[in-house]
């Protein structure tokens, strides 16, 4: 198949875009595979976009305006010395709080909020969070991670470069299967990512302060992920002879074509079979994902945030000496815990939550999580596994030409039952699967220490569909011998 080898590198173009002043390099046909090719690119983030507020509560609207007024000032003057970047206020509030007893509203006092957001180099970013707080901020409301300018517009060209690779390997995937002779790309068509900033962190810290000597809080950028696609719509030819007779032989184990294609030069019919084949193969996984949190309660902010930050560091510093990849940081909480009694509500301590996640090879993961849980970690919250971004392209081209071979097959069987002849193959369409991730792993272990787990990983599933439309005609002067369903003896 020389002309389709084009497809993958070769240096004749069996992609060739024709000159329209020298003529076409492929038949004058209507005949199109529509392809769709996905690229993803991932990039470190080195920038942390931080909104953080100040709340505060009180008797009277200009106490409450007072003290927000103060602690907001110290926390930009604070952050204006670490050369916070894009340093800006989002919110200014001021509300009314009431209680509602016995079917009656009573004004208690009034609550005030200023919300400011900055963004800094990651590396910075916690000490600067911890300051902040030092100097009166008291919630967290958002942590998201970003590249720079310069590195996500080059992620952007080389995503829609893999985009094209991949959509010219499927292509390559469904002509070899179906010996088919590349044509023209007739249209391209470029759909963009528009490079979303990775989920924000969940954060809702409330305290009052965190002392000056509490840890400083460890925060690791998760990587940004670019995605694009580009549409091929490429057309086709027979590659000798009109016919698929090696390809259908080996199908139904007889000598005859079994899927003819005929010359579109030498005519062709209205009549159509639509056909879709569906492939499935199911490859090894290799990868674990682990998402583990260090849990701490307490009786004050202050205690709680520096037990966190401390085991943080630890468990940290334990995986990156394991080697663990994609590590980062996914969410951080801190949480006052009341009690409520008699209709009342009573603040009785505070809950933080840090958790991290990281990628290991799945014979690694178990001892690597036992590792973590005796530096410090104590929930496990989710654990999946995925096979290599090389086994699964391998296994997502060999899904198509399953899903090929299966349209094949269902489409002889129904031409040689009704006596057919089949004729051009006028349309595919190509389906492929996402390659979703299995489903993750029920985990929630709260315990301080547990044993060694042995973890073993299963097998993932890719699937992919391909649409036929095959023209088709009598083999020859036979009609279908069908009963008429009794309309017979009105005759």
């Amino acid at each position: 198949m020389a002309n389709t080898d084009n497809l993958t590198g070769v240096r004749n173009s069996g992609l060739a875009i024709a000159d329209p002043l020298i003529g076409g390099t492929a038949p004058n046909t209507t005949q199109i595979l529509e392809v769709t090719g996905q690229g993803e690119v991932s990039v470190a983030t080195t920038l942390t976009d931080v909104e953080l507020g100040i709340k505060v509560q009180g008797k009277t609207a200009t106490e409450v305006q007072e003290q927000v007024a103060q602690r907001s000032t110290a926390v930009v003057d604070v952050l204006r010395n670490l050369g916070a970047q894009e340093l800006q206020t989002t919110s200014i509030q001021l509300n009314p709080v009431y209680s509602f007893e016995n079917g009656t509203q009573t004004l208690t006092g009034f609550e005030g909020l200023n919300t400011l957001q900055f963004e800094l180099p990651t590396v910075q970013s916690g000490a600067a969070i911890d300051k902040a707080i030092q100097a009166g901020a008291n919630v967290i409301q958002n942590i998201s991670f970003t590249a720079s300018d310069e590195v996500l517009q080059q992620a952007r060209l080389q995503v829609l470069s893999e985009a094209v690779k991949d959509a010219k390997a499927q292509a390559q995937a469904v002509f070899s299967t179906l010996q088919l002779t590349p044509g023209q790309i007739i249209d391209i068509d470029i759909n963009s990512d528009d490079n979303p900033r990775p989920s924000p962190l969940v954060s809702n810290l409330t305290a009052d302060r965190v002392s000056a000597t509490a840890s400083t809080t460890t925060i690791i950028g998760s990587p940004q992920t670019i995605e694009a696609s580009v549409s091929l719509d490429i057309g086709y030819s027979p590659n000798s002879a009109g016919t698929l007779a090696s390809a259908t032989d080996n199908l139904i184990g007889v000598r005859n074509p079994g899927i003819a294609i005929a010359d579109p030069l030498i005519g062709s019919t209205a009549q159509i079979l639509e056909v879709t084949g569906k492939g499935e193969v199911s490859v090894a996984t290799t990868l674990t994902e682990v998402q583990l949190g260090i849990k701490v309660e307490g009786k004050t902010a202050t205690e709680v945030q520096e037990q966190v930050a401390q085991r943080s560091t630890a468990v940290v510093d334990v995986l990156q000496k394991l080697g663990a990849q994609e590590l980062q940081t996914t969410s951080i909480q801190l949480n006052p815990v009341y009690s409520f009694e008699n209709g009342t509500q009573t603040l009785t301590g505070f809950e933080g939550l840090n958790t991290l996640q990281f990628e290991l090879p799945t014979v690694q993961s178990g001892a690597a999580i036992d590792k973590a849980i005796q530096a410090g970690a104590n929930v496990i919250q989710n654990i999946s596994f995925t096979a290599s971004d090389e086994v699964l392209q391998q296994a997502r081209l060999q899904v198509l030409s399953e899903a090929v071979k299966d349209a094949k097959a269902q489409a002889q069987a129904v031409f040689s039952t009704l006596q057919l002849t089949p004729g051009q193959i006028i349309d595919i369409d190509i389906n492929s699967d996402d390659n979703p991730r299995p489903s993750p792993l029920v985990s929630n272990l709260t315990a301080d220490r547990v044993s060694t787990t042995p973890i073993i990983g299963g097998s993932q599933t890719i699937k992919a569909s391909v649409s036929l439309d095959i023209g088709y005609s009598p083999i020859s002067a036979v009609i279908l011998d069908l009963p008429l369903n009794g309309l017979q003896q009105f005759a």
